[in-house]
This record gives C-alpha cells, sequence and structure tokens, in this order.
C-alpha cells in the first residue's frame, strides 16, 4: 500500500528528471493539468472537475490537496554536509554520480546532460502556487475561501524559496545580501520567461512578505485540515525559521513562539521508533505542521544500501537516544529504507524544530533557563531513560547539539546551518572526508568555502544564459 502511494506520488518528479531546464515551467503546467482531472490527492480524495483550467474553489483546493506539493528531495544537501559517510566501496563505484560529486564537494557536480532535479522539481512546486495566486481573485466563491487558499499558496511558496535560496544562494548577510545572488523570483506563471538571478535579500523579502501576509489572514486556521496543508502554525513556523537565518533573534523568537501557542505537542518516541517513509505515516504524528517527504530511488537502487552515519553526528548521539536506534544499525548504517527499495527521509516543518529555535534565541539573550528547559522537554521524548541537562556556561553549543540531533538530512538544514554557523569563530569548522581507515583524507571543505553553495547545472546555464553560474 505504501510503496504504490508512493511511487504514484513522485511521477511529477520522474517526468521533470527526464527533461531540460529551458522546459521546466512548460512540464509544470503539463503535470498541473494532469493533477486537475485525476491524479491521486491525499487520502484519496478524488476531484469533481474535469476541467484543465482551474477557475472554482473546488479547483484551486484540490490544487492544494495534491500529495505532489509534500514530496520534495534535497538529498544532495545532506550530502554536502557533516551528517554522512559514504564507504569507499560506494565512492569507487559510483564515482561520476552527482550523490559521490556533492559528497565529495568537488570542482563538477552534473553531468553536461543531466537535469539537476532539485531546482526542476522545486520551480514546478512554485509555479502551481503562482497559477493559485494569479487566478484565485478570478474564481468563483467567497471572498474567505479564497483569502485561505491565496494564504496556503503564500506558505507553499515561501517553503520553497527558501529551500532553493539556501542551497543555490549565500547565508544571508545584511551587509552584503542586496548584492549576493539567489535564485531566480518568478511570481508569475509565465512559460516563457528567462530572469536573471534575483538577491538574497530579494528573495527573503519575497518569502517574508508572503508569510507575513498569509499569517495575517484572519480565515486561516491555527492548523490545516491535515498535514500536506499549512495553517498559521506553518506559516509562523517558517518565519522562524528564516528569521533565524538572518540573525534577526528577537523576530525568530516571537515567531517561534506563535506557532507554538497554536501546537507545541511532541511525540513521545520508544525502543520500536521508526522514522516516516510515508507521507500517512507523517498524518499519525502530532508534530507536524506542514509535511515534507524526501522518497529517493536512485540513490539506493545504485547502491542497493544506504549511508552510513558521520563520526561526527555519532559522537553527539548516545546509545541512549532512540533518534540513533530508531534510525541506524549497529555498524552506523541507515536503516530507514521504507519499502526496500528508497531511502526516506522527514523534511517537515514540526514542533521540535521549532522548539530549537526558540531555545537557540533564548541562549542568545542569555536566558540559559529558558533554553535548556525546551532543550530539556524535547529530550524527554526522545531518550530511553531521561535524565535532564542541567545548567551549563555554554548553553549555546547544548541547544545546537540537540539541533544536530534532531534535524539530521532534513533537507539541508545542517548544510544552512554549517553556513550561517561558519561566520562565527566559535563555530566555524573544517569539514574533511575521510576513507574507511579514518586515516587517509579524501576532501576537504573548508569554513565559508564557495563550495557550500550548489552549482547550477549546465543544462540550467544553456537554457537561460542569464543565470550566472556560482563560483567553485
Amino acid at each position: 500500500m505504501k510503496r504504490k502511494f508512493l511511487r504514484h506520488s513522485n511521477l511529477s518528479d520522474f517526468l521533470l528528471r527526464s527533461m531540460d531546464v529551458r522546459g521546466v515551467m512548460m512540464a509544470a503546467l503539463c503535470v498541473l493539468l494532469f493533477l486537475l482531472p485525476g491524479c491521486k490527492k491525499f487520502f484519496d480524495v478524488r476531484p469533481n472537475t474535469t476541467s484543465i483550467n482551474p477557475t472554482t474553489i473546488r479547483d484551486f483546493e484540490e490544487m492544494l490537496n495534491s500529495d505532489s506539493l509534500a514530496l520534495c528531495n534535497y538529498l544532495l544537501a545532506d550530502f554536502m554536509s557533516d551528517d554522512v559517510r559514504l564507504e569507499d566501496v560506494h565512492l569507487s563505484a559510483d564515482a561520476v554520480s552527482s550523490y559521490t560529486r556533492s559528497y565529495l564537494w568537488e570542482q563538477t557536480i552534473w553531468k553536461p546532460g543531466e537535469s539537476d532535479f532539485m531546482y526542476n522539481a522545486s520551480y514546478t512546486r512554485i509555479l502551481q502556487m503562482n497559477i493559485v495566486l494569479e487566478r484565485i481573485g478570478r474564481a468563483t466563491g467567497s471572498e474567505e475561501q479564497k483569502s485561505v487558499i491565496r494564504a496556503q499558496a503564500q506558505i507553499n511558496r515561501a517553503w520553497y524559496y527558501l529551500q532553493l535560496a539556501s542551497l543555490y544562494g549565500s547565508d544571508y548577510q545584511a551587509a552584503t545580501a542586496a548584492t549576493d545572488l539567489a535564485v531566480p523570483l518568478v511570481l508569475l506563471p509565465d512559460a516563457s520567461d528567462q530572469p536573471v538571478r534575483a538577491t538574497v535579500q530579494q528573495v527573503y523579502d519575497q518569502i517574508i512578505a508572503d508569510l507575513t501576509a498569509a499569517v495575517a489572514t484572519p480565515g486561516l486556521p491555527g492548523m490545516g485540515q491535515n498535514v500536506v496543508h499549512p495553517g498559521k502554525a506553518a506559516g509562523y513556523a517558517l518565519l522562524a525559521r528564516i528569521y533565524l537565518n538572518m540573525a534577526k533573534y528577537p523576530d525568530a523568537l516571537n515567531a517561534a513562539q506563535s506557532a507554538l501557542t497554536i501546537n507545541s505537542q511532541l511525540l513521545k518516541y520508544n525502543r520500536d521508533y521508526v522514522a516516516p517513509s510515508s507521507l500517512l505515516d507523517l498524518s499519525k504524528n502530532p508534530e507536524i505542521l506542514l509535511a515534507r517527504l524526501c522518497v529517493d530511488y536512485d540513490f539506493y537502487n545504485i547502491r542497493h544500501t544506504a549511508f552510513h552515519i558521520s563520526p561526527t553526528l555519532r559522537a553527539v548521539l548516545d546509545s541512549n537516544d532512540i533518534r540513533l536506534l530508531g534510525n541506524f544499525a549497529d555498524g552506523g548504517l541507515y536503516i530507514n529504507g521504507g519499502n526496500f527499495s528508497a531511502v526516506a527521509f522527514n523534511y517537515s516543518l514540526g514542533v521540535p524544530e521549532v522548539m530549537l529555535i526558540k531555545a537557540e534565541c533564548l541562549a542568545r539573550q542569555e536566558d540559559a533557563a529558558g533554553a535548556l528547559a525546551l532543550v530539556n522537554e524535547l529530550r524527554k521524548n526522545r531518550l530511553i531513560t531521561y535524565d535532564p541537562l542541567g545548567s551549563t556556561t555554554d548553553v549555546l553549543t547544548t541547544v545546537l547539539q540537540e539541533r544536530r540531533r534532531e534535524l539530521f538530512c532534513y533537507g539541508g538544514l545542517r548544510l544552512f546551518d554549517l553556513k550561517r554557523l561558519n561566520r562565527d569563530s566559535r563555530f566555524a569548522q573544517t569539514l574533511q572526508r575521510f576513507a574507511d581507515n579514518g586515516t587517509t583524507l579524501k576532501a576537504t571543505l573548508a569554513a565559508n568555502s564557495p563550495r557550500y553553495l550548489m552549482p547550477f547545472s549546465p543544462l540550467i546555464i544553456a537554457n537561460n544564459p542569464a543565470i550566472i553560474q556560482n563560483p567553485r
């Protein structure tokens, strides 16, 4: 049941991976037209319309009900972080794939004819939301219904734009954000457009504008009707994330508190915990504010196994922590194989991340007791035997370590954290890749290296020469 659900849901990703970037917007339109008449929806809700041109409230609700909005893949961003270890045999057998090249931070990531599935799929989702936002004002239905649909589309668009800006653009620095390049900012469903890269400031401003408008919508409920529909809690959580990236800690704290006021539920782990491998699994988790799930078939099919936990991540997880036991075998192999033909990862906006954002903000304003209380509340639901952390002189480091334990392989969040933390001499570090023997150095990534940025594939540059390549 799960296997069929996940593979069907990945249809739009499969279509996009076979296309060049110039056609991504037209491809997205084709996928959208496919979605409306009969695509599987979340929890198998069937649309009533046979129209390929959304005009009614019901049409737009069906667009937002598509499970494809919750399915995404940023595994390469996690491979660029310090959470993962790949074995020598797999690196040798698959030396030219984007997985291996990303892991080793190589000069070239993409082969000449290879499409960037992260870029293409993200803009497909953004285009779907642009269509909603451009046309919803002309739909038949009440203004309150239309305002809720608009708000949900804004939150979805903001999530994907923050992923893109964080992956392809520099980390936010107030002094340079107005000139640092991020990604094209496409706000209208124009398939013929070839936009230049917007600045980090422009993309962040748009994300904040979308989210601010969304959470101010009177009719938007605190929580969506299910995990693929964002409510105000998801909007506030995403605002907390972006303000944290910008080092606007008071704003991040306020947004985090607003989200937690709506939902602060935690899932109590136990010895039998298994990480989710489907949207149906996520729907049973009270922590989820907005579901995002990665199910990667290609990596698993290349190696017929998963990756190992990195030594540095293993060092902060002990045998009393169910996050270690539920995700990694004794040898450190990632065991969440989903249906045994893929690896699955939870990228969702959730209560734990919001708690840790709040804790980091409190730590930075020297409220050690408040920060530790949040960390201990999370640990109470994650450990076999709970032993609260006592007072410490370095509560910020304690919070950041807990953030790493909770949010590993989370759609690039660790990579994005490294980028922002490298600006602080207390946390800046040089990453290294070692061979299986633990001594032979294979690759090094210095703090603030341009190789923290994902390069654009040759197809993107060829089909839109206005795109300036990231330096390597």
